[in-house]
C-alpha cells in the first residue's frame, strides 16, 4: 500500500477551494493508501485533527513561522516515516521537495488550481511568487506528475513552455451523500429561490447577477435571491441591490457553517454564479468552482459564467448553462428560462445529480490521482531506483 505524504499550505480551519480540495482528497485517498498530512498549525485545532481519518502533523501556529517550518518538517518526516511519494496541493511547497530531491529523491507530485501559479505583484506574497517563477518552473519540471483540476489549469501549465510531460487533468469532486436534494426539511414553494454560495469577491459576478435580476423583476416575476458568503464587495452589492429596487428580494445571509450548507443548497431552486476574469487581476480566477458541483449534487440547475476552468464543472445544456458573465441580459434570459420551466429545472438538476454520483465525486478524483501516481512510479525506472536507494540508506 502506497505511503503518501500530503503537504498543504491551505488546510482547515482555513476556508477556500484549495482547503476543501486538500481535506477531501486526503479523506478519500485514505481508503486506498496510507495518508499523512503536513499542514500549517492553528489554535485550538486538536479536536478537529482527531476527528479526521488520517494522520495530521501540524507546524507551529505562529504567523510566518508556521509556513517556514514546512521546510524543516518535510525532510525529517521523509526519513522517519519512509514515505513512497509526496503530493503538494499547491506549487510553492513543492520548492521544498525540489530543494531536497538530490538528498531525498522521493517522487513528488503537484496539484494545480489556477491563480496560485500565475504571476503578478498585487500583494507581497504574490510578488514573492513572481520572483520565484524560475524556481517554480524548475520544481514543476522536476515533479513526477502534475495534476491540474481543469483543462484551463492544464493549459496554463503548458503556456509556460515547460517540458513537463506528465500532466494529467484530475477534476475536483463533491460528496454526493452530503450534498443531496433530500436534506431540506421545508417544502419548496413560491417565490422561487435563487442561490449563490461564494466569497463576495469582484470576480464572482454577484453584481452582474443583481443587474440581471433587476431586468427580471421588471417583467413581473417573483423570486428570492440568497447570497451566502462574506467579503469586501458586500457594501457595494448592497448599494446595487438598493439602486435596482431589489431590497425585498435579496437576502445577504453572510457566512454559513459548512455543516449547514447542504440544507441551504437543497432549499434553493436555481444556483447561479457568474464568475469572470478581471483584467489585471490574476489573483481572481475561477480554476474550477467546487460550488457548482455542490449545487449539482443537490439537484439544482446551474447557471455559470464562461470563464477559467468552469467548463469542467458545468456541462453546458446538460447540468446547466454557461453564459457570458459580463452580459446581464444573457444571465437574465437563463434565469428567466429556468424560473418559468420547472420541467427543465428538474431535468438539468437530475442530470447534475447523476453526474456527481457516477463521476464527479471525491472518491473518483482520489482514485484517478492514486492510479496516476502508482503508474508513474512503476513506469519510471529513475523514480523506482531513487525510492529503493533511499530505503536502503534508511535501513543502514
Amino acid at each position: 500500500m502506497l505511503k503518501l505524504l500530503m503537504v498543504c499550505s491551505d488546510f482547515p480551519p482555513d476556508r477556500g477551494g484549495i482547503s476543501t480540495y486538500s481535506i477531501e482528497i486526503a479523506s478519500a485517498l485514505v481508503k486506498s493508501c496510507r495518508v499523512t498530512v503536513l499542514a500549517p498549525g492553528a489554535p485550538n485545532i486538536s479536536k478537529f485533527d482527531e476527528s479526521c481519518n488520517f494522520r495530521i502533523i501540524r507546524t507551529p501556529s505562529l504567523p510566518f513561522i508556521r509556513i517556514a517550518a514546512l521546510f524543516f518538517y518535510l525532510p525529517y518526516l521523509l526519513m522517519r516515516f519512509r514515505f513512497d511519494a509526496v503530493l503538494h496541493t499547491v506549487w510553492p511547497t513543492a520548492l521544498i521537495s525540489h530543494l531536497y530531491c538530490w538528498f531525498l529523491p522521493v517522487s513528488y507530485f503537484i496539484s494545480v488550481h489556477a491563480s496560485e501559479i500565475l504571476n503578478d505583484k498585487r500583494t507581497w506574497r504574490r510578488r514573492l511568487k513572481c520572483y520565484l517563477r524560475s524556481w517554480r518552473n524548475a520544481a514543476i519540471n522536476r515533479a513526477a506528475g502534475i495534476f491540474p483540476v481543469s483543462h484551463y489549469s492544464a493549459n496554463l501549465i503548458r503556456s509556460f513552455g515547460l517540458s513537463q510531460k506528465n500532466i494529467h487533468v484530475v477534476p475536483n469532486g463533491v460528496d454526493p451523500w452530503r450534498f443531496r436534494p433530500d436534506v431540506c426539511l421545508n417544502d419548496k414553494g413560491l417565490p422561487k429561490r435563487i442561490l449563490t454560495v461564494a466569497r463576495l469577491d469582484l470576480h464572482k459576478g454577484h453584481d452582474r447577477v443583481l443587474e440581471a435580476l433587476g431586468l427580471i423583476k421588471s417583467k413581473g416575476l417573483e423570486f428570492e435571491y440568497v447570497i451566502v458568503g462574506e467579503g469586501d464587495e458586500e457594501r457595494r452589492l448592497r448599494q446595487i441591490a438598493k439602486e435596482l429596487g431589489l431590497v425585498n428580494e435579496v437576502i445577504f445571509a453572510g457566512h454559513i457553517p459548512d455543516r449547514e450548507l447542504p440544507g441551504v443548497y437543497a432549499s434553493a431552486d436555481i444556483f447561479v454564479m457568474a464568475s469572470r476574469e478581471i483584467p489585471g487581476r490574476l489573483d481572481l480566477i475561477e480554476g474550477f468552482g467546487i460550488a457548482f458541483l455542490e449545487a449539482a449534487a443537490s439537484g439544482l440547475p446551474v447557471i455559470a459564467g464562461r470563464s477559467g476552468g468552469v467548463a469542467d464543472a458545468v456541462r453546458d445544456g446538460k447540468t446547466g448553462f454557461l453564459i457570458d458573465p459580463e452580459d446581464p441580459k444573457e444571465i437574465a434570459e437563463a434565469i428567466h428560462l429556468l424560473l418559468i420551466s420547472p420541467d427543465l429545472c428538474q431535468r438539468l438538476g437530475g442530470e447534475g445529480r447523476q453526474w456527481t454520483m457516477c463521476q464527479m465525486n471525491w472518491e473518483n478524483a482520489a482514485k484517478r490521482l492514486l492510479d496516476k501516481m502508482q503508474r508513474i512510479n512503476r513506469e519510471s525506472p529513475i523514480l523506482s531506483n531513487s525510492v529503493a536507494h533511499v530505503r536502503n540508506l534508511r535501513n543502514h
